[in-house]
């Protein structure tokens, strides 16, 4: 990983005086909003499959409404509710900010980096820290309303089903917690990281960790119901979605298993390792790769390559789709719109700062962070 990052950072630095007159970006263009209502609750999107596709349709161009300067960097993928947008920093805190205005409305200092996203279930936020603690804190003001503490530091987002939220960390373990107190419900022992947030789908807890593995665990009773072991770390959120388990792992491939039985169904080589999360666009999966900077879709039913492209950097964010669209960013500091049919880059944006979080689309806008410590609000434009 961090090869990946020194020879992504040094072409991105190389290149970026190249790069800065390439952008589809007109400094001239102004945000035409329309607002939808919609709302972005966790890292991969509302559905539980997450399966990273937005309600509303964002057509490029996009144009900035504001910028704001977290004050450390944001790897952290936004969450939106009712006008907040909630995210994590690593100047040791959780942000919310008005959503039209980008106006700070609160900040929650916790002890050491936030790069977990968020989840928003009702009105309160919970999310992980680098300080070993999961804190739930109330939407519209930040206060704290319970906290957990692991044994190491939480780095991946959570999920909950309404009545337990999930979540890992780095002492090897995937954690159900009861969403209202933050009591453990049950603990599940892995062998090594677990950095993935997890996804869940009619009672099964599905979650990667670093020791190789996809973890498919009753929500109920915390019982492994299978365990699927790839060659390297599973980084990835899983879709789940049509009875089957889509997800990278740090191997270079991409699996298919089925959701039930952990059986595999096929696995394709996209890269040297894939850490991002796939999105579900009907039936083409879109997913990248850290090493090479391929983005690639893939047919969900047999794993064939339907187009691929490359770029300068290396794709650690997971794309979300907006319409027949993928955005996604990367590290070589752009963010692109690629049409999800045809892998056509219809537009692109030079974000000055690597993308290393997802973005966030709700309410007619698209959120996005950066490792220079900026996350940017853009809408469609005139």
């Amino acid at each position: 990983m961090n090869g990946a990052l020194a020879r992504a950072a040094a072409l991105a630095l190389a290149l970026t005086a190249v790069l800065s007159g390439c952008a589809n970006q007109d400094p001239r263009l102004e945000p035409a909003r329309q607002k939808t209502g919609s709302a972005w609750l966790s890292f991969r999107g509302n559905a539980p499959e997450a399966t990273g596709v937005a309600v509303d349709t964002l057509a490029p161009p996009l144009a900035e409404m504001w910028n704001y300067d977290a004050g450390g960097a944001v790897r952290s993928s936004p969450a939106v509710k009712d006008g907040i947008v909630v995210f994590g920093s690593a100047d040791n805190a959780v942000h919310a900010l008005n959503a039209d205005t980008g106006e700070k409305l609160w900040r929650h200092e916790t002890g050491d980096d936030v790069i977990a996203s968020p989840l928003i279930v009702g009105e309160y936020v919970f999310i992980g820290s680098f300080d070993k603690k999961f804190y739930k804190l109330e939407l519209r003001s930040g206060k704290v309303a319970g906290s957990f503490e692991a044994r190491a530091p939480i780095k991946g987002g959570a999920v909950a089903d309404g009545v337990k939220v999930y979540f890992g960390a780095h002492d090897k373990r995937i954690y159900a917690l009861d969403i209202e107190t933050l009591l453990p419900a049950w603990i599940v022992e892995t062998e090594d990281w677990v950095e993935a947030a997890p996804a869940v789908v009619d009672g099964v807890v599905y979650c990667g960790s670093d020791d190789g593995a996809m973890y498919a665990i009753s929500s109920e009773t915390g019982d492994i119901l299978w365990r699927h072991v790839t060659k390297q770390s599973v980084y990835s959120t899983p879709v789940v979605a049509f009875g089957r388990v889509y997800f990278g792992s740090w191997d270079g491939n991409m699996f298919s298993l089925d959701a039930r039985t952990g059986r595999a169904l096929w696995k394709t080589k996209i890269d040297e390792q894939v850490s991002a999360s796939a999105a579900l666009a009907g039936d083409i999966l879109v997913t990248g790769g850290m090493f090479d900077g391929t983005l690639v879709g893939l047919d969900r039913l047999s794993g064939k390559i339907l187009w691929s492209f490359k770029v300068m950097g290396g794709f650690d964010a997971g794309p979300v789709v907006s319409g027949d669209l993928a955005y996604v960013g990367s590290t070589d500091q752009y963010l692109y719109a690629v049409n999800v049919k045809t892998g056509e880059i219809v537009w692109k944006k030079l974000m000055k700062g690597m993308m290393r979080g997802s973005v966030a689309v709700a309410d007619g806008v698209l959120y996005a962070g950066t490792q220079r410590g900026r996350v940017a609000a853009m809408t469609t434009a005139r």
